[in-house]
């Protein structure tokens, strides 16, 4: 074989291996791998809410769920997935980024308004909503992950 032909198939070995062997993304499995962390960190995350002890102690579990969407979604965003499910993909990212930053308003609006957490028996989260809408959409398409839990 000679000098040049190596180096073509060389050249072609590199260029399937940095190309992903010519795939379109991730498997459903390997995808479905991804969103079942995401979703059990974030569900994690909002579960330590509901262990607050006082005002503040809510306020900064409030803090450090917000902190947690926010890198879940960092993964998902990250995360290679079938090109059938991008839409999915981007949406669910989408949505839980925004899940954080209403965490985090929440969490501004509470200090703002003082004595307005000690008088709250409850908070709705649009965001929550909209991430369920999008765990269904995936469970449609394939992918096995679980609601989020209401806590």
């Amino acid at each position: 074989m000679t000098a040049t032909r190596l180096a073509a198939l060389a050249a072609l070995a590199l260029a399937l291996v940095a190309g992903g062997c010519g795939g379109g993304g991730a498997s459903k499995e390997e995808f479905q791998v991804e969103v079942v962390a995401a979703r059990d960190r974030v569900d994690s995350a909002l579960e330590q809410v509901t262990n607050a002890s006082s005002v503040e102690d809510l306020l900064a579990r409030l803090r450090i769920a917000a902190a947690e969407l926010r890198s879940a979604a960092t993964d998902v965003a990250e995360a290679d997935a079938p090109d059938e499910l991008d839409d999915e993909k981007r949406k669910l990212a989408t949505t839980l980024r925004a899940f954080s930053q209403e965490l985090v308003a929440t969490v501004t609006t509470l200090e703002t308004l003082e004595g307005a957490a000690a008088e709250t028996k409850g908070l709705d989260f649009e965001n929550w909503t909209k991430t369920q809408a999008v765990l269904a959409e995936l469970r449609k398409a394939g992918i096995q992950v679980r609601d989020l839990e209401r806590h």
